[in-house]
């Protein structure tokens, strides 16, 4: 019998919410920013925000409920906390570089809007564990070293901030639009 051992978590889950409020407040706020380069190359990516505003009171909402699932799946005491959230545009050939999120506990990544081939997110153990095994028949959670999840509008995921992870360039003309967030003591 197998058992998790030292494992990670990717909490997945796929909201019912109208996307077009969000897309116009994100682009509004673009159109007024110059932004700012953290782990983007070519995008655009807001300065954080610490307090949530209309319309994303409801997607903050669902958010809350989902870290409060893995807070008790993970048996943490103390209380986790909205610390802020950022937006990203990934125009025609951006992507993220590898990175992590220092002082949070969850993050996170809505996507708002998706276009066909605009990009997978990819998430990296700090072992290569091929080389512990060699070579293996299929890759699976237990032989991975990366794991990857396309992007759909309306998927949220959710991941310790610890996980280093990264986004492929967006091969399509039109934009990939999410909100990032963190969660921390």
């Amino acid at each position: 019998m197998f058992s998790p051992i030292f494992s990670s978590y990717l909490y997945i889950k796929k909201f019912n919410l109208d996307t077009k409020p969000l897309k116009n407040k994100t682009l509004k706020i673009k159109s007024n920013s110059p932004g700012r380069i953290v782990s983007n190359y070519g995008g655009w990516q807001s300065e954080p925000f610490s307090k949530i505003e209309n319309p994303f009171e409801n997607l903050f909402h669902q958010v809350n409920n989902s870290v409060q699932r893995i807070k008790q799946k993970l048996e943490i005491k103390n209380k986790i906390r909205f610390h802020n959230y950022w937006f990203n545009v990934n125009k025609l050939g951006s992507f993220n570089r590898p990175h992590y999120h220092p002082k949070s506990v969850i993050s996170g990544v809505y996507y708002i809007s998706v276009p066909q081939n605009s990009g997978q997110i990819y998430f990296e153990q700090y072992t290569d564990i091929s080389m512990v095994y060699g070579e293996v028949n299929t890759f699976n959670e237990y032989n991975s070293t990366i794991w990857r999840e396309s992007p759909k509008e309306n998927l949220c995921l959710l991941f310790p901030s610890y996980l280093r992870h990264y986004v492929e360039p967006n091969l399509n003309k039109k934009n990939r639009i999410s909100v990032s967030f963190n969660y921390g003591f």
